[in-house]
Order: C-alpha cells, then sequence, then structure tokens
C-alpha cells in the first residue's frame, strides 16, 4: 500500500525558537498551513533515499509488498532512522501502519519513536515513542517518554489489544500546549477511533524519528511498517506582540525587543511609548531590521540607579493584532567610585529583648549620604567575630536600607526596603565592632560601640535601638548616638527620630596622657583627629622634655603618640601644653583644654597600695564597696590590678583593663553602682568612685585581696561582723575603717566600725577611726588618748602605743580600777613586735562599760633571759 505522492520537506527555516512557552503564541500567529512533512510508502522499493533511513539497515528490505519489513538472521535489536527536525514541535500529526506477526512479549517487541535527539535508537535519547509489546498479556499500544535511559509512560490504548498477532494503523496528534493523542484502527484501515490523551511538554524539539525492533531469532523476520506520514501545522495568528526583553542602553535610550514582527508605522510612533516618572515621551522609535527591536532615544535622563517604568501600547504585529496597554520595569545603573562614608550606619538594634514594638531580631541600618546610587552586591557586613556578603541591591542617595538575618526580614518588610544578609553577624549587647567594606576590601564606614551610647539606663536593657543623630556630622562617634525616641522603639528604614543638625564646632579635648614608657608619651583625646600628624613644636612639656617624634598610637586617629629625647623621672609631675592640633571637621583645640599633667607611674612593692575600707554588709538599698589606698609616694598605675576574695568563692574582679593611675596619698572607692554609692553616703568624694564588678563579698565574713598585674599581692585582710565594735547592734550599712596604715591590714585590732558621726562610711576621703603614726619613744608604752569617751567620735577608745628596741618579748597587758584590780585583760602573754598597739574600747571583761572614773593601764613585758619590764599609764573613762 502507498500514497502516489511522496516528499520529504524540512521544517520552513527562521521560526527556531529558544523554548516551548515562547512556541505557544507563535504557532497561533499565522493562518493554519500545513509547512513541513515526511511521507514514505516503500513504493520506489528502497528505504534509503527520499527520504534516507539509516542504522543497522542490514537487517531490513523492502519486501514485494512494498513495505519495510525486518530480515535479520539472528536475534537482537535493529533500528532505523530518519532526519525529522522540529524545533519546536508545533501541531504535529504522525500516522503509520504496523504488523507484528507473533504475540509480543518482553523479549519481541517493537517501537517506533515519534521524536528523538539522538541519531542511535539503541541508545540513551530525549524524545517519544510508542511501544507494541510488552511482558505478559496485557499489551497494549503505550506512549513513552525517554530522558537519557529513563523511560515514563504518558498514556496506554486499550489493554491486551495487541496481546497476539496484529496489524494496526496508528494515528498520533500533539498540539502547541502538549496535549498528545492517541488514535488506532485495529483494523489496520483508516477509521481511527480515540484511544488515550495526555500532556506532557517535557521535551519540545526533535532531531529524528525512526522504528527499532527487539526480537528472539524465530521473530527476526515478522516486524512490517508502511505508509509512514507525519506532517506540522501552523495556527492562525490571533494573538497580539508582546514585549521581551527591555533594556537601557544609555541615560538616553531604551532598547525594546518583542516577539514578532511589527508594523512599522505603529511601532515608530512616538505616542504610543511613555516612561514614568517624569521622562514622558520618546523623542524618537526606530524598527531595526530584524522588525522586532524598537530603538527608543529621549530628552530627558533617567536618574541613575531609580527603577522606572516603560509604557507601551497600540503597537501592532503583521497580522494586525495590537498589544493592549502594557508596563515594564527597567532600571538604568551605571557605578560611580565611593568614598569613605558615602554609606554609613544610621541605626541598630543589638538587643531586640524586651520588646518594646520593634521585632524580637537584630537589624543594622545603613544610609547613602552620597550623591550616587551605589549597588552594594559583594559588600561586607562584619563585626569582631563574623562578617556576611550583601546580595544585589541598589541604595539611592537619601535612601535608607534595613539589614537583617534572612529568617527575619520579613518581619522589618513593614519598615521600609529590607535585604536579607545570610549569615548575618550577632550584634553583641554590651557592645561591638560593626565594619561595611567594598568588594576591595576597602572600608567605607566602622563603628565601635558601647552600651554607653544608650544614655538612658532603662532603654540599655533591651527592645530600643541605637540612632545616629546627625548623618552629616561624620567625625563624631559616641556622641553623635543616642537610644531612639521613637514610640515604637526604633524607625528602621525611615529618617531616625532622633534626627537633628549636630555639627561640631568645638575643638578636641585632652582625655589623659600616659607614659607607656620612660621616652614615650600617648594622649588620648575625646575625638578623632585631622589625618594631618602634628609638629613636634606643637608639644611643649614642663620641666623640659624635648619631642623627637610625633605619630598617631592607632587607626582610631583618637589618639597621638610622642617620642621623646629625655627620659621622664618616676613620680614626678610634668606639665604638657598642646598647640595646633584640629579634630576631625577642623576645628584647633581650645587654649583652655589644651594643658594638663602626667606622671611616670612606678612598679609597686607590699604595702605601697593597701585595703583602706570595706563595706560587706550594704543597706537592702545600697552596695558593697572596697576603698585602697596609696600609703608610698610613688603614682602606681592600676591596670590590670584585680581585687580577690580568697575565704569565699576565690572569684577576682579586674580593677581596669585600661590605664588607671593611683597617686601618692589618693584614695579609689570600686563599686558596682556609683550613683547608689553616692547616695547613700553623701559625704562621699565621687570622683574617686570607680564601677567594677566586685567578687561576692559575704556578709558574714570573707577577705579582700589586693593582686597587682603581675599576680603579687600588694595587701589583704579578712573581715568578719564580730570585727565590729560591741555597741553596733545592727551592722547594715556599717564599714570598716582602717585604722593605722603602719600596722599590717591582717591585724583584726587595725580595725574598726565607722563612726555613726561620719555617716557610718567614708569613700573616697579620710577614714573617721584614723590615728596619728606619730610613735612613742624607743623603749616607751603610750596611752592615746588618755581620757575615753564612749560616745565622743574620735575618743571612744585609746590605743595602747608600744615601740621597743627588738621583737620577741611577751607581754601582759590589763586595765586595772583605783583599788589596783583587773577589770579588762587585754593581752595575756602576747608575743610582739618591735612596735604596735594594743586597743581599749572602756570597756570591762564581760562586755560591759566601765564606769566613770580613772584607771590603770599594766604592761608587763619579760623575755628568756627573765628579765622584766613593767610600764604603767594612766586613763580615764568619761
Amino acid at each position: 500500500m502507498h500514497f502516489p505522492g511522496k516528499i520529504s520537506v524540512k521544517p520552513v527555516p527562521g521560526l527556531r525558537l529558544k523554548s516551548f512557552s515562547v512556541l505557544l503564541f507563535v504557532s497561533q500567529l499565522v493562518i493554519q498551513k500545513s509547512f513541513a512533512q515526511i511521507s514514505d510508502d516503500f513504493s520506489d522499493g528502497n528505504f534509503t533515499v527520499n527520504p534516507s533511513w539509516s542504522g543497522t539497515d542490514t537487517a531490513f528490505q523492502v519486501n514485494g509488498s512494498f513495505q519495510l519489513q525486518l530480515n535479520s538472521t539472528a536475534a537482537g535489536t535493529s533500528w532505523l532512522v530518519t532526519d525529522f527536525s522540529l524545533d519546536p514541535m508545533q501541531n504535529t500529526e504522525w500516522e503509520f501502519f504496523v504488523k507484528q506477526s507473533f504475540s509480543p512479549s518482553g523479549a519481541n517487541y517493537g517501537r517506533y519513536y515519534l521524536a528523538s535527539d539522538q541519531a542511535d535508537l539503541s541508545g540513551p535519547l530525549n524524545g517519544y515513542y510508542l511501544q507494541f509489546g510488552e511482558a505478559g498479556s496485557n499489551d497494549a499500544v503505550e506512549l513513552f517518554r525517554q530522558s537519557g535511559g529513563t523511560k515514563v509512560s504518558v498514556c496506554r490504548a486499550t489493554v491486551a489489544a495487541i496481546a497476539a498477532s496484529f496489524q494496526l494503523r496508528v494515528k498520533v496528534t500533539r498540539d502547541p500546549n502538549g496535549l498528545w493523542e492517541l488514535e488506532t484502527d485495529y483494523s489496520g484501515g483508516t477509521n481511527f477511533v480515540l484511544q488515550a490523551s495526555a500532556t506532557d511538554i517535557t521535551h519540545t524539539a526533535s532531531l529524528y524519528g525512526g522504528i527499532l525492533c527487539t526480537y528472539t531469532v524465530t521473530n527476526a523476520t515478522r516486524f512490517y511498517y508502511d505508509d509512514i506520514f507525519i506532517r506540522t501545522f501552523r495556527v492562525p495568528d490571533v494573538n497580539p506582540p508582546q514585549v521581551v526583553s527591555l533594556e537601557a542602553t544609555s541615560s538616553l535610550s531604551l532598547r525594546l525587543v518583542f516577539s514578532e514582527d511589527l508594523e512599522t508605522a505603529s511601532a515608530e510612533n512616538i505616542n504610543h511609548y511613555s516612561v514614568s516618572p517624569a521622562v514622558g515621551n520618546p523623542a524618537s522609535a526606530i524598527l531595526r531590521e530584524d522588525q522586532k527591536t524598537v530603538e527608543l532615544s529621549f530628552s530627558e535622563e533617567f536618574v541613575n540607579g531609580r527603577e522606572a517604568t516603560l509604557s507601551v501600547e497600540n503597537v501592532k504585529d503583521l497580522s494586525g493584532n495590537m498589544l493592549s496597554p502594557t508596563d515594564t520595569k527597567f532600571l538604568y545603573f551605571v557605578p560611580h567610585p565611593v568614598n569613605f562614608k558615602d554609606i554609613i550606619f544610621s541605626e541598630f538594634l543589638p538587643d531586640p529583648s524586651p520588646v518594646v514594638g520593634l521585632p524580637e531580631a537584630e537589624f543594622a541600618e545603613v544610609y547613602n549620604r552620597g550623591e550616587h546610587a551605589i549597588d552594594l552586591s559583594r559588600w561586607t557586613l562584619a563585626d569582631e567575630s563574623a562578617s556576611a556578603q550583601l546580595a544585589y541591591c541598589i541604595l539611592l542617595p537619601g535612601e535608607y536600607l534595613i539589614l537583617a538575618a534572612a529568617a527575619n526580614t520579613e518581619k522589618f518588610s513593614s519598615f521600609g526596603k529590607v535585604l536579607p544578609v545570610p549569615g548575618f553577624p550577632s550584634l553583641n549587647n554590651s557592645g561591638d565592632k560593626l565594619v561595611l567594606k567594598q568588594p576591595d576590601g576597602g572600608t567605607i564606614d566602622s563603628i565601635r560601640y558601647a552600651i554607653s551610647w544608650y544614655q538612658d539606663d532603662d532603654k540599655a536593657d533591651g527592645g530600643w535601638s541605637l540612632e545616629l543623630i546627625d548623618p552629616e556630622n561624620i567625625c563624631a562617634d559616641k556622641s553623635n548616638w543616642v537610644a531612639a525616641e521613637s514610640d515604637a522603639g526604633g524607625s528602621p528604614g525611615k529618617q531616625n527620630s532622633v534626627l537633628a543638625n549636630k555639627p561640631d564646632n568645638r575643638g578636641p579635648e585632652i582625655v589623659s596622657v600616659f607614659p607607656i614608657t620612660a621616652t614615650t608619651l600617648v594622649i588620648a583625646f575625646n575625638e578623632k583627629l585631622e589625618s594631618t600628624i602634628p609638629p613636634s613644636d606643637a608639644f611643649t612639656i614642663d620641666p623640659p622634655l624635648p619631642v623627637d617624634a610625633v605619630q598617631f598610637a592607632d587607626a582610631s586617629l583618637t589618639a597621638i603618640q610622642l617620642s621623646l629625647a629625655a627620659p621622664i623621672l618616676p613620680s614626678k609631675r610634668y606639665t604638657i601644653t598642646i598647640s595646633e592640633v584640629y579634630d576631625c571637621p577642623g576645628n584647633e583645640i581650645q587654649e583652655d583644654l589644651s594643658r594638663t599633667d602626667f606622671v611616670l607611674a612606678e612598679k609597686a612593692v607590699p604595702g605601697d597600695i593597701v585595703v583602706n575600707e570595706i563595706l560587706f554588709n550594704p543597706r537592702p538599698t545600697g552596695v558593697d564597696f572596697v576603698e585602697v589606698y596609696n600609703h608610698s609616694d610613688k603614682t602606681i598605675d592600676l591596670k590590670n590590678w584585680s581585687l580577690r576574695n580568697f575565704t569565699g568563692t576565690g572569684n577576682s574582679a579586674v580593677i581596669s583593663p585600661e590605664h588607671l593611675l593611683i597617686d601618692s596619698k589618693e584614695y579609689k572607692v570600686f563599686t558596682e553602682d556609683k550613683n547608689v554609692l553616692k547616695g547613700e553616703y553623701l559625704s562621699g568624694i565621687e570622683v574617686n568612685f570607680s564601677e567594677i564588678g566586685l567578687p561576692p563579698l559575704n556578709d558574714d565574713h570573707g577577705s579582700v585581696s589586693i593582686i597587682d598585674d603581675r599576680g603579687m599581692v600588694v595587701d589583704s585582710m579578712q573581715y568578719s561582723d564580730r570585727m565590729h565594735a560591741a555597741f553596733v547592734r545592727d551592722d547594715e550599712g556599717i564599714s570598716l575603717e582602717r585604722i593605722s596604715f603602719s600596722i599590717p591590714g591582717g591585724e583584726e585590732s587595725n580595725w574598726r566600725s565607722a563612726s555613726s558621726a561620719s555617716g557610718f562610711a567614708t569613700p573616697g576621703y579620710v577614714n573617721s577611726n584614723v590615728r596619728s603614726d606619730f610613735p612613742p619613744d624607743e623603749g616607751s608604752v603610750v596611752v592615746e588618748p588618755e581620757i575615753i569617751q564612749p560616745y565622743v567620735q574620735a575618743h571612744d577608745f585609746a590605743q595602747i602605743k608600744y615601740r621597743f628596741g627588738q621583737g620577741g618579748f611577751i607581754a601582759n597587758v590589763r586595765v586595772l580600777d583605783q583599788m589596783g584590780r583587773p577589770i579588762r585583760e587585754i593581752a595575756g602573754n602576747e608575743l610582739l613586735g618591735t612596735e604596735g598597739f594594743f586597743r581599749w574600747d572602756g570597756d570591762l571583761d564581760d562586755g560591759s562599760l566601765a564606769r566613770t572614773g580613772y584607771y590603770m593601764v599594766w604592761f608587763e613585758i619579760f623575755d628568756d633571759s627573765g628579765m622584766v619590764i613593767t610600764y604603767r599609764k594612766r586613763v580615764a573613762v568619761f
């Protein structure tokens, strides 16, 4: 059987597109017309020409009935293929006759490949095929999709319809939407009946079609094919053209590409195009030779980095279909060099809990204070322990951007423009360093914040952001930041709630001057300085010390280091006067703030710094404190010194990680809250207070040791509530004061309750119990004062001082009444040093107060040689 005319036609050139989705609407643009077909009824007696079939061609023949027949002599798989190029598949129809004169099985079956991207049908390929035969007795004509070596059923005809020997005619159609329909006439005629249908658009192109036979030797000649006919159609074009792409080629031009050829008059009508905002219609519109591309030129420039919209309407294709009004967004962007501080940090939330009104998530906000749009692609956001890379984002001049962890982006979407940052650095609540860098590593902005920047203790507890006050004051650091004032707790994505014009019109101030060596001096300022290094003659030191060299101490530009030509003498006070030093905005240091003193600190030895006062059982409203005193003639640096309670947990507290000088005869008070301590003791000298985290001090007993930066114990004392005066009923809020600096702090008798007249503590100034260190003559005993007045401050006890030429005496000390009877034993067989003192509080052995009257101190010493000396001293109680 055959068709009288036989042709082989390639698909119409020029219509190959890149995706099936584009085909769907292109295939409907013109009047339906057959434009490619293949037919072969083998009536010419061969399969090698018109069209040409190739493959395992020795296994096939055209028989006497002009049918293509398998003609093999051994079991195997044979196939023939012919060119069938469609990219993409249009409306396509396949029709052919097939006969298998045996019962199909898993080892005997045929395939017809409707489409394939490979010529070798026996190997991996992408395409579709019909299979005739399978294992079991449910054989049916079945359409498969093949992807590489994987086969998936698309649809299946009547079950068991070809379980025995058969001849049939098949028709398969596929429309542009991927709908496959399978029809058969099991008698071999043309009365087709729809058997199955399904949609599959996995593969959209073809290069080959053909047949494949798998067989045993008994069936090596029982496959027949005939009347192979394939054709494709175009459908009528009823759809308007669509915008495929839009590109800004300059600040004044756009290139617009459509999906199909356009009518010239409508494509070049400038009234059919308009750009918003502000730009309007183009000055010209030119349709290029490809009939799909329109070049638009404008008189008004596009704003660099700002997204705009092109509106198009009334443009027609060659079939007269008109484009409906269509809006397409585009971006014109040309990068410009970015300068330091063009992008700045303007707000951040390090502690989002407890929630005030903002999401419970950290964020950092940046602001473009420059003149150009900036692409943040591959920029880096980092703190001191982690960094994260930013994704593509154009930030316009005057625009704010919220940076947050990717998981928290949605939480901030209602506040403003947000950029998700995978690996967003965790912001430390107490303080951290934030850095923003360009892809080349150049720093654009950095801040080192501290919790003190809030300037509000309540807001520092969490839920409130820190906001930049003046974005134009790029030189200021902590002075330009404060807690947000917005009721929501912050203002991410928009102008800050604390925005104000805060120009810096004041010159820098000296914060400290510290000699780090005998010939190196570091001067710290309260703000960043101009990057130009001042001349050496800008620094005058008195007594004179010539300045050899000047440099910045570090990259922060807040400190200057001087190298001196002569050494600084230890503990000698010098005065430095500074001029020609300018801050970052250019303000010169003011004359009244340009002078200060400095001293070269010396190393301490034990006893130089002593524990002088301690409050370990404060009132419920108060705080503990420890006071130390510089008993030496040196100036000493307390940097990296610590206080430790060896009796309790053994915990220690660093006094200061920075330089902290204590001058000779100066007091320093360490507490956890200076304000609370000042409120409890109004006479306290607040300038001597320092806040540190004290080691735990138990209310009943414990110890305090001073440890220097080398780990050496400089002084220590053990305290107990029993050390308070016998007349103190409740020791809450009453400190223990050191009586004498000459007596070791470990001597329990050297401590006394602070007087009521002093307010029960003397933090930062001289103790209420201090006694003159004027010693008695060698070999003598002195009672001071001789009159005890129990209720008069500074006269409520007597010191029984002694001083001998040698130590090692044994002492018995008693107080006798007028009748010579002992009323109070002060010391019994006490081993003495060379000097010291005992104390009598005017009490009896039973703890009661002695009666008013005259008494005698009986002080007896003796040694192992038999020498005995007795001293008798008057004392009275009134």
